[in-house]
């Protein structure tokens, strides 16, 4: 079976460094999906890059519910593709780029010392700050709808980086349910919400820390949680060239795109 996986994951990360569609992986099956995150460790593994932190899926009851599940999935964040704000993309790099705005916890030293599960209170002391990010997403044309959850969790729910804003609040300065959040693509706006977390972010973090623990998956100061999207995932048309979050106190963040 490892060979097979190996074998899966290494096409999987060719397709991704060439920008080219994935073939989704078969016999992912359901919860608690360890064949899924097995197959995602390698793939991530086969593309070779430090993992800078992890992402939170599926975790807003609507999402769950479509997939018939009851806790959030998780993917990495790999190194080289957390981009600061102001960042230029090519276009070329993406086969078809997606965005989530998110809120992203950066965790503290607390992390290093960590043995057993977490609670939303532990986390409100292990989370140095909130900042405002954008999360990218390349599905090269698979529909998140069509997809069996497990496929998704194979190829690290498509995450392919984020913007990340700079400064931030203390965790204690968060106020989820006013917390105003916009979407302006190339200047006009595109998406607005208040208090639309998917699932409160000391919650989310709490979950994924328990969980990442209990695998033996790496956990680090420093490294970034990104907390779920409040507005819709958006597929950026062609032609867009700027993308610009703002969240509140958390600030503002952005980037361009080039041919």
């Amino acid at each position: 079976m490892t060979s097979e996986i190996d074998s899966v994951a290494a096409a999987l990360a060719t397709a991704r460094g060439v920008v080219a569609p994935y073939d989704l992986p078969q016999g992912m099956g359901g919860a608690p999906f360890a064949d899924a995150y097995a197959l995602q460790d390698a793939y991530v593994a086969a593309i070779g890059a430090p993992v800078a932190g992890y992402k939170l899926a599926v975790n807003g009851k609507p999402q769950q519910a479509h997939f018939g599940v009851t806790e959030p999935a998780w993917a990495r964040v790999l190194a080289p593709e957390v981009h600061p704000g102001g960042v230029v993309l090519p276009k070329a790099a993406y086969g078809e780029l997606c965005i989530e705005a998110e809120i992203t916890a950066i965790l503290g030293q607390g992390v290093a010392d960590l043995s057993g599960p977490v609670s939303a209170a532990d986390a409100r002391g292990l989370i140095e700050r909130f900042c405002a990010s954008i999360e990218l997403i390349d599905q090269r044309g698979i529909s998140i709808a069509g997809v069996e959850l497990g496929q998704a969790i194979a190829l690290n729910v498509f995450n392919a980086g984020c913007v990340l804003g700079e400064g931030g609040i203390a965790p204690e300065a968060l106020e989820l349910d006013k917390l105003h959040v916009t979407l302006k693509l190339d200047g006009e706006l595109a998406g607005e919400a208040t208090g639309a977390a998917p699932q409160d972010p000391f919650e989310a973090v709490a979950w994924l820390l328990t969980t990442l623990i209990a695998r033996g998956t790496e956990v680090a100061p420093g490294m970034l949680v990104m907390c779920g999207t409040h507005l819709p995932l958006r597929v950026l048309d062609p032609e867009v060239d700027r993308v610009e979050v703002t969240m509140g106190p958390l600030g503002s963040v952005a980037f361009s795109r080039s041919a």
